[in-house]
């Protein structure tokens, strides 16, 4: 028998044997990339506490400049340091898991908001601890959180999930304080933002007496994010089910079991307010005004829903680098307008607290 009528059938078999365990192997290196924790917070927890606190950027592949980061907040940042906080440790039920927890208290008879940072990030982030500062001088309780495999809570595999894990981190923090403070539930809100968005409206869908949340930058589909990331650097969107194939195998995560948009198919008689810079992208504007859509089309008479899209991104120099950013600078470019839409819907949702002495 001729040489390669014998080698051409050995290889064919090969490559059929082998396709699984490649289509695997592509899919686990783009999941363990995107989902990659950062554990030391993206140098937020070595440079931030809520009493000094201040802004650093990033760079993103954005053409359009709206301020320069010298203009914005970031430049004036000490009025919205704190005096006190608290330092606790939180147990999510039924897991190994303990979360580390700022709390800034007024009175715990006053309604509370938990507010939930984003991917490689943590409690220290400014992108958390300004909207908390405002909520704060409004009257309002605040709980800053690390979610599991961020800052100082419990390393659980060093992987994000999406929120498919991190929401039952929120709902714990929301029980404690039923359970600790004596908080009512129709009195606790939540501000999410980017990922933390994403176990924000998640947990808004599994727990129904979750009242209102605030979504800054959120993510419509966990799938949608993962295609749009792979045909941004140029690699075959097909590796998109294999990254997601990887996150079952590997972690036993199901990166799309629960996707955000659901959780605005479910509002009811609740409250949401989502906001996003139109030139963000790092998660598409599309996403948040898909989100929109849907929580404005099941919010019924007795709830709420608001939505507020701007212009922003921010031109600044990082370490004699220039860079723009455009994803959650909203709080930094108009902040004015920002802190009365975040306060005023918390008002509306929660009821207004008791003035501040």
């Amino acid at each position: 028998m001729n040489r390669w009528a014998r080698t051409v059938p050995a290889l064919l078999v090969l490559l059929v044997v082998s396709a699984p365990v490649v289509y695997y192997q592509l899919g686990n290196l783009v999941y363990t990339q995107a989902a990659a924790s950062n554990l030391e917070c993206s140098g937020h927890s070595a440079r931030n506490t809520p009493d000094r606190f201040s802004v650093e950027l990033w760079h993103e592949d954005v053409s359009t400049v709206t301020h320069q980061k010298n203009d914005t907040l970031a430049a004036a940042l000490e009025p919205l340091w704190f005096e006190a906080w608290a330092n606790e440790t939180i147990d999510v039920p039924d897991e190994p898991i303990t979360l580390a927890a700022w709390v800034m208290e007024h009175d715990p008879s006053q309604p509370w908001v938990i507010l939930v940072h984003g991917i490689r990030s943590c409690k220290a982030n400014h992108e958390v601890l300004i909207p908390a500062a405002w909520l704060h001088q409004a009257g309002f309780n605040v709980v800053l959180l690390d979610v599991r495999d961020h800052g100082n809570s419990t390393v659980e595999d060093g992987l994000v999930s999406a929120g498919q894990r991190e929401y039952r981190d929120l709902l714990a923090v929301w029980q404690w304080l039923q359970d600790e403070k004596g908080a009512s539930a129709q009195r606790i809100g939540a501000v999410g933002i980017s990922m933390g968005a994403g176990a924000t409206t998640i947990a808004f869908e599994q727990e129904p007496r979750l009242q209102a949340v605030f979504l800054e930058s959120p993510f419509s589909s966990m799938g949608t994010i993962i295609h749009e990331e792979l045909e941004f650097a140029g690699f075959p969107p097909f590796l998109k089910d294999a990254a997601i194939f990887a996150g079952k195998v590997s972690s036993g995560d199901d990166l799309v079991k629960f996707e955000p948009i659901n959780a605005m198919r479910t509002v009811g008689n609740r409250s949401v307010f989502i906001t996003q810079s139109l030139e963000d992208v790092r998660i598409n504007i599309h996403h948040g005004q898909s989100m929109c859509a849907a929580a404005e089309a099941s919010v019924n008479d007795d709830g709420l829903v608001e939505c507020w899209f701007a212009s922003s991104a921010i031109a600044h120099e990082d370490g004699g680098r220039e860079g723009v950013l455009s994803h959650v600078t909203l709080m930094l470019t108009q902040p004015e307008l920002y802190r009365d839409r975040l306060v005023g819907f918390f008002e509306a949702s929660l009821g207004q607290p008791d003035a501040v002495v």
